[in-house]
């Protein structure tokens, strides 16, 4: 769900993007496109809380998940009307934004499942201080023509690279190390 609603968030800038060479009938369209599309994703989540809340005490064991998830399905039902106006820029992209940000926070839970004892699933306590602009550069671009290098190294693939000048610098200090004495 947050890779769509990435993939939203950057067709809502594109939408917004293309507004002033596109009819207005059709960014019209576009957005109320983009309004469904986060209405469906709203609702994916709904069905996500409910099915947590069905599971034994699901609601004791999982209460600060199921807040969270009601948080992110009010952002996003809030990004829903703002589309719908239509409103592809600034509005629509911060409610987006909010919505990645606070799945990024659910996604920071752990990786739950399994495990008893004290600490049953698992637990989080993640330390990801990702934001969702760390995710701002995975956009789509359908024009993009991604090429390998033209040439293959035959050797020396292996290990780290050092960088010329710390080359230097180490062979000097080894050279030296090799010409003084041993002290016993």
């Amino acid at each position: 769900m947050l890779e769509a609603e990435i993939h939203l968030r950057e067709d809502t800038r594109v939408a917004q993007q293309a507004k002033a060479a596109t009819p207005e009938e059709q960014h019209l369209d576009q957005a109320k496109g983009l309004s469904k599309t986060q209405d469906k994703l709203r609702d994916r989540i709904d069905k996500v809380t409910d099915r947590i809340r069905e599971l034994p005490q699901g609601d004791l064991k999982f209460a600060p998940e199921i807040q969270l998830l009601g948080a992110v399905s009010g952002v996003m039902g809030e990004a829903t009307d703002i589309l719908a106006r239509p409103e592809t820029g600034s509005p629509a992209i911060a409610a987006e934004t909010e919505a990645i940000e606070l799945l990024l926070k659910a996604r920071r839970f752990g990786g739950g499942g399994g495990g008893g004892g004290a600490n049953p699933g698992g637990g989080g306590g993640g330390t990801t201080t990702d934001s969702a602009l760390s995710l701002v550069g995975k956009g789509v671009n359908e024009k993009e023509v991604r090429e390998g290098p033209r040439t293959t190294q035959a050797t020396g693939e292996t290990g780290s690279s050092l960088p010329e000048e710390f080359r230097n610098g180490l062979d000097a200090y080894f050279n030296r190390l090799e010409k003084v004495p041993a002290k016993r």
